[in-house]
């Protein structure tokens, strides 16, 4: 009887882990848990957004001017989706640049 009931507890165990990860831990696995968020403004020239984006952020030419353009034509659009510390450090030079941005914790 007994090696019947260890086996059963070995079944039980992966499914509490699964229900769990699935909420939170796996984000927390990824580490990319904060979107930043960039916002349409008057005052900023297009092509001066494109080059923080690229500058600030790292990214590619073409990515850093549809990131632009979204937020242009809808008003906002998400750069990029980064660890907290990350985005933090985005969000804040951007902000120092002139541009209109902020963080939010990713769905």
């Amino acid at each position: 009887g007994f090696s019947s009931s260890t086996s059963a507890l070995f079944m039980e165990a992966p499914t509490i882990d699964r229900k769990t990860k699935d909420n939170t831990s796996e984000q927390q696995e990824k580490g990319k848990e904060w979107q930043v968020r960039l916002w349409n403004d008057p005052m900023n020239k297009r092509e001066y957004v494109a080059r923080c984006l690229i500058e600030i952020c790292s990214l590619e030419d073409g990515m850093a001017y549809s990131v632009m353009m979204h937020a242009h034509q809808n008003g906002m659009a998400v750069i990029g989706q980064y660890q907290k510390e990350i985005a933090e450090g985005y969000t804040s030079e951007l902000t120092q640049h002139g541009l209109t941005v902020d963080m939010a914790q990713a769905e």
